[in-house]
């Protein structure tokens, strides 16, 4: 594009149009865009993205807090980013006139959304012939459940995960995070390039149906199979194991500090037992191979904990590690952050925000992969609100500066939310209070500072 520098990598050359939401799809095509895709998000004034008013910097709400929420810079780093009004013809004709100079549509609405614009895949196709346009959806893009809202939590239950994740004897459990939106992102990205490399080599596009459920169902294959082979569903067994024992998380010294364990061998049993000091344990009949710690594991926990409980968790891990057992210090989101391990493989990166804004320069998860000839792009901030509208649609699409102060005055295109509605949030000690955070420190800006300097 015409007055574009962005950042090159093994994608460059590659344009996506994205009209996502949350973060199925824009979590993935975040992903593509770290390689070098130029990825142009759309968003609404009207209907603002619920994610520019979460976890917005220092819980502050003043002024344009639709551009200080941190779960939108994180799900949408190196983007650019257009506002139109699609409810408006000439706002959904410049969509349409920006996919027939695109690689890629994506998108994750509903399909009754997608159709009631007039931009499902044989539309796409008259616009440009080799678009590959990808729709993730909760439960795929057509069969009885199409047309089903979605959110995490539904899928999540509807994928089987759900009904299996509990402690034994209780009910079905969900984990905190959106579980099924990640693991679809996931497979989302590795559609997009099957597809991009179908079209390389054939000049073909096509269309690419994501579904969210389904994309889940797929990680607990061994589930199905079970019933299939077996007939049975097996009990939810919170952190146990089928074979293994002693294999769960055990406290350590300190508030709310843990360490899983996995022990798979007797070898490894009787390590265990030396590390921690208890060689009654190690000859006890009770737990003399693994079968017998199997069907004692209750007893062998109750004995673990309180052994456990007087080590620090790190400690207790690099004891263990060196001897050759699978043990793993529980890490909350500050152990992560400042962890030496993933600093010292550059997982954090560095990223700088618009100085409108009052955030400092912030340390993003970086990608669980890294190619030694073609690395990530340097990242940027994901954009302000209608942050790149002139560069897209006048360089892009040729617009002159009459055309974009016409748009702009039938508010098609914009710089925040219409009607923009401040969100409410409680103090910080209240949001303790009501469960909705642990602890926080006022301290954390230096500590950030401290360990990424800018």
């Amino acid at each position: 594009m015409p007055g574009y520098t962005g950042p090159v990598g093994p994608l460059c050359g590659v344009r996506i149009i994205e009209m996502g939401q949350l973060i199925a799809i824009p979590f993935a095509m975040k992903m593509l865009a770290d390689m070098g895709a130029q990825v142009i998000r759309l968003e609404s004034t009207g209907r603002l993205e619920s994610y520019r008013s979460d976890s917005v910097y220092q819980n502050d709400v003043s002024g344009e807090f639709w551009n200080k929420g941190a779960n939108f810079y994180e799900q949408n780093r190196n983007k650019l980013g257009v506002t139109l009004d699609l409810s408006k013809p000439d706002g959904l004709q410049i969509l349409k006139d920006l996919i027939s100079v695109a690689d890629v549509f994506s998108e994750n609405f509903t399909p009754r959304v997608i159709k009631n614009f007039g931009l499902e895949y044989p539309d796409l196709k008259k616009m440009k012939p080799d678009i590959i346009m990808v729709s993730s959806t909760g439960y795929g893009f057509y069969g009885p459940w199409a047309n089903y809202g979605a959110t995490g939590p539904a899928t999540e239950g509807a994928a089987g995960l759900a009904y299996q994740t509990g402690y034994l004897g209780g009910h079905p459990v969900m984990a905190e995070i959106p579980y099924t939106d990640y693991t679809s992102g996931e497979h989302t990205v590795f559609a997009v390039m099957a597809a991009l490399m179908h079209r390389l080599r054939t000049g073909q596009g096509q269309f690419v149906d994501i579904s969210q459920t389904e994309a889940t169902s797929a990680t607990i294959p061994e589930i199905l199979m079970d019933f299939s082979a077996n007939g049975r569903s097996g009990p939810r067994m919170g952190n146990q194991d089928t074979s293994m024992s002693p294999h769960g998380c055990y406290p350590c010294h300190g508030d709310d500090r843990w360490i899983t364990l996995a022990v798979a061998t007797d070898v490894e049993w009787q390590t265990l037992c030396r590390v921690l000091g208890q060689d009654g344990w190690a000859t006890s009949t009770s737990f003399e191979d693994s079968l017998s710690r199997w069907k004692n594991r209750d007893e062998l926990d109750a004995l673990i904990g309180p052994v456990t409980s007087s080590w620090e968790a790190h400690e207790l891990m690099h004891a263990l590690q060196k001897e050759g057992v699978a043990a793993g210090a529980v890490l909350d989101s500050k152990d992560l952050l400042f962890d030496p391990h993933l600093n010292e493989r550059g997982f954090y990166e560095v990223v700088s925000h618009h100085e409108s804004t009052g955030i400092p320069p912030l340390p993003y998860a970086g990608r669980p992969w890294k190619l030694s000839k073609t690395p990530a792009v340097n990242g940027k901030a994901a954009p302000l609100m209608g942050e790149h509208n002139t560069l897209i649609l006048s360089e892009l699409l040729g617009m002159t500066a009459a055309e974009m102060a016409a748009l702009e005055e039938a508010g098609i295109v914009g710089y925040g939310p219409t009607t923009p509605r401040p969100v409410q949030r409680p103090s910080l000690d209240e949001q303790v209070r009501q469960g909705r955070m642990q602890r926080y420190e006022n301290d954390f800006e230096e500590q950030v500072r401290r360990a990424f300097p800018a």
